[in-house]
């Protein structure tokens, strides 16, 4: 066996002990949503008025996006204690700030780095080698594709810093936005759990739909263009 598999199987067997370790002691009585909301209610001033707190979320989902921790952990943290405006503006910065310390990484590191990845690494590299700023908009509208290996791969990939950034931010903007929101009204008691799901469930559905309209407009014109008589 490898060594990265030995490494992967170890770590897994690691947090699924200290999941089971949590849901079989006491301490699952405690996390609840009405604990959490009452958490935040009591520390969100304080958290508020310590000037370096922002910039510690910031610096860790920035480092969070290298090592591929999910966003929303940082997110929606960020939209409970400082509500989803300044929340937003935080989650972003601390968002940019990790994918463009990762695209470097990649930048610098070069293509072994993906390698890692096995072959959604290599796949990733291959179709970032052939994408443009639309793709890569595309791809980032969806929270769900590997976010981090996109990330190392446009380094590697040498995809331009200019057009990687503004496709990153303004494809991660609706997911954060949604994330922060929810969180903000959620552990505000403005909303309740069941419409937090069914509106982050609307807004993935509309991401995606949004995300296939380029796809199918593309068929649609070939189509079109093949039927079209010759003159």
């Amino acid at each position: 066996m490898k060594a990265s598999h030995a490494v992967k199987i170890a770590l897994v067997l690691i947090i699924a002990g200290a999941v089971v370790a949590v849901l079989v002691s006491p301490l699952r009585h405690q996390l609840t949503l009405a604990n959490a909301r009452t958490w935040v209610t009591n520390e969100r001033a304080h958290v508020q008025s310590l000037w370096w707190t922002p910039l510690a979320l910031i610096v860790a989902y920035g480092i969070g996006c290298i090592f591929a921790i999910p966003a929303t952990l940082f997110i929606a943290v960020a939209g409970a204690l400082w509500g989803w405006k300044l929340g937003l503006a935080y989650a972003i910065a601390g968002g940019m700030l990790g994918a463009s310390a990762s695209y470097f990484l990649g930048r610098y590191l070069g293509e072994g780095l993906l390698d890692r990845f096995g072959k959604a690494g290599a796949a990733v590299t291959r179709q970032i080698k052939r994408a443009g700023f639309q793709t890569m908009l595309i791809v980032r509208l969806i929270p769900g594709p590997p976010f981090a290996m996109w990330n190392y791969g446009a380094g590697v990939a040498r995809f331009p810093f200019g057009v990687y950034f503004i496709a990153t931010l303004l494809g991660t903007l609706p997911a954060h936005f949604v994330f922060a929101y929810s969180a903000d009204a959620l552990f505000s008691g403005t909303m309740t759990e069941r419409d937090a799901l069914k509106t982050l469930a609307v807004v993935a559905a509309l991401l995606i739909a949004l995300t296939l309209i380029p796809t199918v407009v593309k068929r649609l014109t070939k189509r079109a263009d093949a039927v079209r008589p010759y003159r």
